[in-house]
C-alpha cells in the first residue's frame, strides 16, 4: 500500500520488495498491525536461498508468481531457473474471516537515478492474470485534476477548489472513492454541481486524535440525485479548524485518484 496507509480491517496481504522475501498476512476486524489471524514469511531471500539463479543479475529475466487461496490454505508461489516453483504456504484452519474482496496491486518504486542506483530496485507487475469468481463488478470515471489546497504553511479557511469528472451516462449505486492527504475531521468539505457542503472522512485517524498524517483513502456513497450526466462538478472548500487538531498541523489538505464508481450488473 502507499506509503502512510494502513492496510484495510479485512485485508490478504502479498509483500515482496528489495529484501527479495514473500510475506503473506492475513487479517481482520481492525486495522494493521493490529487484527492479524494468520501471517508467514520466507527464512531466507531468495538470493540465498537461489544463488545461482541468473535472474539474479541478469533484470531481463521474467519469473511468474502464483498465488492460490483456497478455503484454509494460501500458497504464493515463485517460478525457479529450472521451471519449476518454490511455495510459501499458510495455512488457515479456520479459514479466511471473509468472502470476497478488491484485488490492488501496488508498486512503491525507487528512483535510482538518485544515486546512480541502475541495477537494483526494478521489481514490477506485468501480465496479470486473474482466474477466480469476479463479483461487484463496477465502471469508474477520473477527475481531470487533482485539489491542491496546501502550502508550506497554513491555507485559508474557506479556501476552495474545484475539479470535474465527465460521467456519459449514470449507473446504480454511485460511489466516489479518493485519497486525502493530512485530513482533519470535518475540514475536508466538498460540494458536488453546487449542492450542500458535506463532510468527507477517511476511514481512520491517527489514534486519539482527529486528524492523519500522509495520504488516507475515503469512501463516500453519493445520492444518484446529487450527479448529471456530462460534466460534473466537485468544489473541495477547507472548513473550520477543528478544536481538536494538534497546533502544529497546517490547515488545509489534498485529492488524488478521485473517481465515480458505478456497479455494473
Amino acid at each position: 500500500m502507499p506509503i502512510d496507509e494502513a492496510y484495510p480491517k479485512d485485508r490478504i496481504v502479498f509483500q515482496y520488495n528489495y529484501t527479495q522475501k514473500r510475506y503473506i498476512q492475513v487479517g481482520s476486524e481492525q486495522i494493521d498491525p493490529k487484527g492479524i489471524t494468520a501471517e508467514i514469511s520466507d527464512w531466507q531471500s531468495w538470493a540465498q536461498e537461489y544463488p545461482n539463479d541468473p535472474a539474479l543479475n541478469d533484470r531481463r529475466i521474467r519469473r511468474t508468481m502464483r498465488i492460490f487461496i483456497r478455503g484454509g490454505q494460501i500458497t504464493w508461489s515463485i517460478e525457479k531457473a529450472d521451471g519449476s516453483f518454490d511455495d510459501l504456504v499458510l495455512n488457515l484452519p479456520e479459514g479466511l474471516p471473509f468472502t470476497q474482496g478488491l484485488v490492488v496491486f501496488k508498486t512503491h518504486a525507487y528512483v535510482p537515478s538518485k544515486e546512480g542506483n541502475t541495477n537494483n530496485y526494478t521489481f514490477h507487475w506485468d501480465n496479470i492474470r486473474f482466474t477466480g469468481p469476479i463479483v461487484g463488478r463496477y465502471e469508474a470515471f477520473d477527475a481531470n485534476d487533482v485539489v491542491y489546497l496546501q502550502a508550506n504553511g497554513d491555507r485559508d479557511i474557506g479556501e476552495s477548489k474545484t475539479v470535474t469528472v465527465d460521467l456519459p451516462h449514470l449507473g446504480p449505486n454511485p460511489v466516489l472513492f479518493g485519497q486525502v492527504h493530512s485530513p482533519k475531521r470535518g475540514q475536508v468539505l466538498l460540494s458536488i454541481n453546487g449542492g450542500p457542503q458535506i463532510s468527507v472522512e477517511p476511514y481512520d485517524y491517527v489514534p486519539g486524535t482527529c486528524s492523519a498524517t500522509g495520504w488516507k483513502s475515503f469512501q463516500l456513497d453519493l445520492n444518484e440525485g446529487w450527479l448529471v450526466q456530462g460534466r460534473n462538478t466537485f468544489t473541495w472548500t477547507i472548513g473550520p479548524r477543528p478544536g481538536c487538531a494538534e497546533d502544529w498541523l497546517w490547515d488545509g489538505f489534498s485529492i488524488k485518484n478521485l473517481e465515480v464508481n458505478f456497479d455494473l450488473d
